[in-house]
């Protein structure tokens, strides 16, 4: 018999790719409301640029945290027969969270951060 940990383990890790996309999606909120209220967002073209980058980065740093991830259960479950289900569940669901964060990216591209 299996320990409660790793029973819930197995069950939130085909998850995870949603887990970094939803606290993907918080930080970028919070970062954006936070400097739009400092007004960090609009001072000047430096500021904006530099802004952008810093949300550009913490888009593709989750993106390829779930990648990885993807790939780890994929070399790990691939040969085990039993498993092939949840590894085929696991890289489907990181691939739905990595096209969901490549869409925010593409509106941190060309919305303005601060209106």
């Amino acid at each position: 018999m299996r320990s409660l940990p790793e029973n819930v383990s197995r069950v939130l890790d085909p998850a995870f790719g949603f887990f970094v996309w939803a606290v993907h999606l918080v930080t970028i909120y919070v970062i954006t409301a936070i400097s739009c209220q400092f007004g960090l967002g609009v001072e000047s073209a430096q500021m904006r640029t530099s802004f952008r980058l810093t949300l550009v980065l913490v888009t593709l740093i989750a993106i390829v945290i779930v990648a990885l991830h993807a790939a780890r259960r994929y070399q790990q479950q691939r040969s085990v027969g039993e498993q092939r289900f949840r590894m085929v569940i696991t890289v489907g669901c990181d691939a739905i969270a990595i096209v969901a964060m490549a869409g925010q990216l593409l509106a941190i591209l060309l919305v303005p951060a601060c209106i």
